[in-house]
């Protein structure tokens, strides 16, 4: 009986250790970028681009469009996040054409925003850590509803939507998720929905992600309601900016620059267990 015993207890304590030294945490990264004005070289028949066309004002041919394909592919290769929130592509083409670009396996969602200017969102991610399983069109905003390899995280891209509060209010996104908000929003007070201001401890020490009226500041913002937060901040590479200290634009005016956008990056870390 006693032998019988030991037998036992000698098991739970080999199960208990490997499931110790099964458990591991890692970063998982989030980021948004605003890549402002990815237009291909086609005329639409919806909205006027036809600055962005070889005729056009920018004089945007062929060789100009995958210039900014390669910059964009070659910030987010960088960047090496799991999760790229991506604001300022007009279409599905533009978004396969930076997935194809990267290094990264990455995969792509596209959504249109039904704005005059033809601008939607795009989101690329890892098909190895993160596997979306909803995915809401919202007025000014898109949701992307996923499960990472420890929890489920509801990714909402924002362009100032003026109803993004009825979105976050929804009673089965918060039951299900942690929300990770990412962009540039409208005024709303996102504490009372339980979601902190991450940037916020970058812009107190100065830091912002775009260069104006000689002084940075923060113009796109992750609120979220991660406790979990390893760090938040801006992504800035000497490369991405100009002699002068100012992201690299594609144009400064109507000077072409061939740069990559007048905003830099912003993102997130967060711890979370995973299995091996």
């Amino acid at each position: 009986m006693r032998a019988a015993f030991i037998i036992i207890f000698l098991s739970f304590c080999r199960f208990d250790v490997a499931a110790q030294t099964t458990e591991r945490t890692r970063p998982f990264g989030v980021a948004y970028y605003d890549v402002e004005a990815l237009y291909d070289t086609l005329p639409s028949k919806f909205y006027d681009d036809s600055a962005y066309t070889p005729q056009g004002r920018m004089r945007w041919d062929t060789r100009r469009y995958r210039r900014k394909i390669e910059n964009v592919a070659r910030v987010v290769d960088s960047m090496g996040m799991d999760v790229v929130a991506l604001y300022g592509v007009e279409n599905e083409r533009v978004a396969r054409d930076i997935a194809e670009a990267c290094d990264g396996d990455y995969a792509y969602i596209h959504r249109t925003t039904d704005s005059g200017d033809g601008l939607d969102f795009a989101l690329l991610y890892l098909g190895d850590s993160f596997f979306p399983r909803r995915v809401t069109p919202w007025r000014g905003a898109l949701c992307v509803e996923g499960e990472t390899r420890g929890r489920t995280l509801a990714v909402v891209i924002d362009r100032r939507s003026t109803s993004l509060g009825v979105l976050i209010a929804e009673k089965e996104l918060r039951r299900n998720n942690n929300i990770i908000i990412l962009g540039s929003h409208s005024k709303l007070n996102f504490d009372e929905y339980g979601l902190t201001d991450m940037t916020s401890g970058a812009e107190r020490a100065g830091r912002g992600n775009r260069f104006r009226r000689e002084r940075w500041e923060m113009r796109d913002r992750i609120f979220a309601d991660l406790a979990d937060s390893v760090r938040c901040d801006v992504y800035i590479r000497s490369w991405m900016l100009m002699p002068d200290g100012r992201p690299r634009p594609t144009f400064d005016g109507a000077k072409y620059c061939g740069g990559f956008a007048s905003s830099l990056p912003v993102f997130i870390y967060f711890d979370e267990t995973v299995g091996y």
